[in-house]
């Protein structure tokens, strides 16, 4: 039976879930921890659980693409079943939100919200694709050589407030967090796989900046860790730099708490051990093979769960105190008509 929202979640200070979680390219080991983390922050009374971008499979997104369709029914049994908003970091995807396959081989990276009842209520396809050198094994990013970027801001009213979707590289662009904050959004969820050394550099810094553009609370889930995958039967390594964080409408980091999630490891555990994740489960049987050397991944190391009360009659006062989005109104009206910036002079 789904898990009902209780008055607990409808309360002007709801819990928020972040799921921090070192994802891996087997499909069926991510699939666990994301259920073990839905299970423990629903067992918390969270209202809405955050998965970070590349959740369901890091690294070799063609491996994945296929099965869209139903890793998005499996994410919505998720939110029913454990009764939870979900916001399910990415899955790649092969066509977009109008039914039209994306050209050639690339995909968009698309980003979804499932309400309590299990329906998705909002797609975000991912806007700014991250390219860069960076200092690390991989050295060049370039998402645009995989994903097709989308075009269209995605602001969803639910019970919990009006959720604006954002994903990893969106957050060096403020003026896509003011554009949502100018659609309605009372809250921006940011999944995240930001690299270990842009991370440690950006990550805090650019929740921060986007908190305060907006006057929303800023959700960042990120992965965390090292990650290998196989890409053309070669492995391949990333590492990811974690830190999860909520970030309130005054630009200051929230007080979370932080429960371990149990590790699921694939060669020790047991049908037993597997029956905790009873939908993980029953998805095994439609779920590719990882690659040809699953047996040489790694265990992933224990993620965790990050819990925090979102304080929403203070955002409101702090929006009424300082109306930026009044003051940009303002601002734009006068570069528009020039006589009226003289007589401002």
């Amino acid at each position: 039976m789904p898990r009902l929202l209780s008055s607990a979640h409808l309360s002007d200070t709801p819990t928020l879930a972040l799921a921090e979680l070192n994802s891996q390219g087997t499909l069926f080991t991510n699939l666990c921890q994301i259920e073990a983390a839905v299970q423990l922050a629903a067992a918390s009374n969270a209202s809405l659980v955050v998965l970070p971008e590349n959740a369901f499979c890091f690294g070799n997104q063609a491996l994945a693409a296929p099965f869209f369709d139903a890793l998005k029914d499996w994410a919505g049994q998720l939110a029913r079943v454990y009764g939870v908003y979900l916001l399910a970091g990415t899955l790649p995807c092969q066509y977009r939100p109008d039914g039209s396959r994306v050209f050639g081989d690339k995909l968009r990276q698309v980003s979804l919200l499932f309400d309590p009842a299990g329906d998705c209520i909002a797609r975000y396809d991912k806007i700014h694709l991250f390219k860069a050198q960076v200092t690390d094994t991989t050295g060049n990013y370039d998402e645009s050589q995989t994903f097709e970027a989308g075009d269209t801001l995605t602001v969803a009213a639910t019970e919990l407030g009006n959720i604006g979707l954002m994903v990893c590289y969106d957050l060096r662009f403020a003026h896509l967090a003011i554009r949502l904050r100018e659609a309605g959004a009372q809250l921006i969820t940011a999944p995240s796989a930001f690299t270990r050394a842009t991370g440690r550099l950006h990550w805090q810094m650019l929740l921060t900046a986007r908190a305060l553009d907006s006057q929303c609370l800023v959700a960042g889930c990120g992965q965390f860790g090292e990650h290998v995958f196989y890409r053309q039967g070669q492995p391949e390594c990333r590492q990811t730099w974690g830190h999860s964080l909520l970030v309130d409408a005054n630009g200051q980091p929230l007080a979370t708490s932080s429960i371990a999630l149990p590790v699921y490891d694939t060669h020790q555990d047991t049908d037993t051990d597997t029956a905790r994740y009873p939908l993980s489960l029953a998805a095994n049987s439609w779920l590719p093979n990882a690659a040809d050397n699953a047996h040489t991944i790694p265990i992933p190391q224990a993620g965790r769960v990050l819990l925090g009360n979102w304080q929403r009659e203070a955002q409101s006062q702090i929006r009424q105190q300082l109306d930026l989005a009044y003051s940009r109104q303002q601002a734009a009206g006068a570069w528009q008509n020039p006589t009226k910036r003289q007589r401002h002079k």
